[in-house]
C-alpha cells in the first residue's frame, strides 16, 4: 500500500506540473489501491466525462484518470456518465447518453478492448446491479424493459417486462426493488409522474408486485430492519404540478408502502424565504438506522444553497442537531457513505460551467478534507 501511495504521489505530481492539465498520461505501470472513484458526469452532450480517483489515506486525487490511462484505446469516456459497479476485480462504468458500458481493471484502470461498449437493444442505461459473476441488470431511462447482461462477455442475455422507465435498484433476499422515476421520457407533454417502485424475483426474472409511493421516487436504501426506504422527489421542477419531496417506507414482507415524511410539514426554511424544497439524493449510513438526505432550496429547476439532514428511522424524525451546509450559491449534488468508517463524501457544484468539489465529512458532520474533481461530479464508488 505504501509503494502505491508513493507512485499516486508521483503521478500527482506530474498531472500537475504537465503543460495543460488534460493532457493525455499513460503510466507504463499503474494501480489504484483502496479509495473512492468518483464519476463526473460532463455537460449534457457535450461529452465531457471524466472519471476521479481518491485516496483518503494519503490524501491524493487523480483526475482524467480513464483518459490518462486508455487515451491510446478511447480518447473519451463519453456523454454522461451515470453510475458504476465493482465485480471480481473489474470496474464498471455506466454512460447514459452515449449507450455505454465499459469494463475495465478495477486497479489498472485498462479496459477490455475484447468485449464490446455499446450493447445492443439499449435505450439509455442508468444503474447496474450485480447480483452474480455471470448477471447483471441494468435500468433505462427512456425504455420500459429492465435489461439483463453477462458481465463477463459483456453480452445481453434477457428483459423483464416493467412497462415503465427504470431508474435506481436496491435487492432485498431474491427480490429486487426498481424505482420508477419520471413519466416525463415517456411521454414529454404529459403532467403525469411516475408514482411506484416495482418488485422483481430474481430467480424467474419476472416483475410480482408494483407499490404505489409518492411522485418520482428516486434513490432507495435498506435499513436495519430489511425495510426499504424510497426518497420520492415529487417533480420539484414542475412549478404547476410538483408537491413537497417525501420519504416512504416499505415493508417487504406486506408490499406495502407508508409515507414517513413529507418535507414541507417537519423541515424548517433552510433561509428565511425559501418554501419550496427540492431532494434528489439519499444514502443510508453502514448501521442501517441512519438515512443521509440532501435537501435544497428550489426556484423550481434552479437549486442552491442546501443541507444534508440524518434521519432516524427508529424515531422516524429527522435530527435537529445534525446538519452540514453547502457553501453559499452552491448545492450538493450527490452523496456516497464509506460502508467500513461511515465517512460521508458529498459533491458539490455552483454554476455547472466549473469542476466540482468533493467534501469529506465523518459520520458526524465534522470536515475531514476536500478535493476537486471534474464537471458535475456524481456517483461515487469505494474500492
Amino acid at each position: 500500500m505504501k509503494s502505491v501511495r508513493l507512485f499516486l504521489l508521483a503521478l500527482l505530481a506530474a498531472a500537475m506540473f504537465s503543460c495543460k492539465p488534460d493532457d493525455p498520461y499513460v503510466p507504463a505501470e499503474f494501480s489504484v489501491g483502496h479509495g473512492v472513484f468518483v464519476l463526473n458526469e460532463g455537460d449534457y452532450q457535450g461529452g465531457h466525462a471524466t472519471l476521479t480517483f481518491y485516496d483518503p489515506e494519503a490524501d491524493t486525487v487523480i483526475n482524467s484518470l480513464f483518459k490518462r490511462v486508455n487515451f491510446d484505446l478511447v480518447q473519451t469516456l463519453g456523454d454522461v456518465a451515470q453510475s458504476m459497479a465493482i465485480i471480481d476485480g473489474k470496474l464498471y462504468i455506466v454512460v447514459n447518453n452515449s449507450n455505454l458500458i465499459y469494463k475495465m481493471d478495477a486497479n489498472t484502470i485498462r479496459i477490455d478492448t475484447t468485449k464490446p461498449f455499446k450493447l445492443l437493444d439499449f435505450y439509455s442505461p442508468r444503474e447496474m446491479h450485480v447480483v452474480a459473476p455471470n448477471k447483471a441488470y441494468v435500468s433505462d431511462l427512456i425504455g420500459t424493459n429492465l435489461w439483463i447482461i453477462n458481465p463477463q462477455d459483456m453480452t445481453h442475455t434477457g428483459t423483464v417486462e416493467m412497462g415503465n422507465t427504470t431508474e435506481k435498484m436496491v435487492q432485498v433476499g431474491n427480490e429486487l426493488y426498481v424505482s420508477n422515476w419520471s413519466y416525463y421520457y415517456v411521454d414529454a407533454n404529459s403532467h403525469d409522474s411516475y408514482t411506484t417502485v416495482q418488485v422483481v424475483d430474481l430467480n424467474n426474472d419476472v416483475k410480482v408486485a408494483e407499490i404505489q409511493v409518492g411522485k418520482e421516487p428516486n434513490c432507495m436504501a435498506v435499513d436495519k430492519n430489511g425495510h426499504v426506504w424510497v426518497l420520492c422527489e415529487g417533480r420539484a421542477w414542475d412549478e404547476d404540478y410538483g408537491e413537497s419531496p417525501s420519504l416512504w417506507e416499505i415493508d417487504p414482507m406486506l408490499k406495502t408502502a407508508q409515507c414517513r415524511v413529507t418535507f414541507e410539514s417537519v423541515m424548517d426554511t433552510i433561509t428565511a424565504t425559501v418554501t419550496n424544497y427540492a431532494s434528489t439524493c439519499m444514502k443510508s449510513d453502514p448501521t442501517g438506522r441512519y438515512l443521509y438526505v440532501v435537501v435544497s432550496e428550489t426556484a423550481f429547476g434552479a437549486s442552491s444553497n442546501s443541507e444534508i439532514r440524518r434521519f432516524d428511522v427508529d424515531a422516524l424524525a429527522f435530527s435537529d442537531s445534525f446538519r452540514i451546509a453547502s457553501n453559499e450559491n452552491s448545492y450538493f449534488y450527490n452523496m456516497a457513505v464509506a460502508p467500513q468508517s461511515g465517512e460521508i463524501y458529498v459533491s458539490c457544484i455552483s454554476d455547472g460551467t466549473m469542476p466540482g468539489t468533493v467534501y469529506r465529512y465523518t459520520s458526524d458532520g465534522v470536515l475531514l478534507s476536500s478535493f476537486a474533481a471534474g464537471l458535475f461530479p456524481s456517483a461515487m464508488l469505494f474500492k
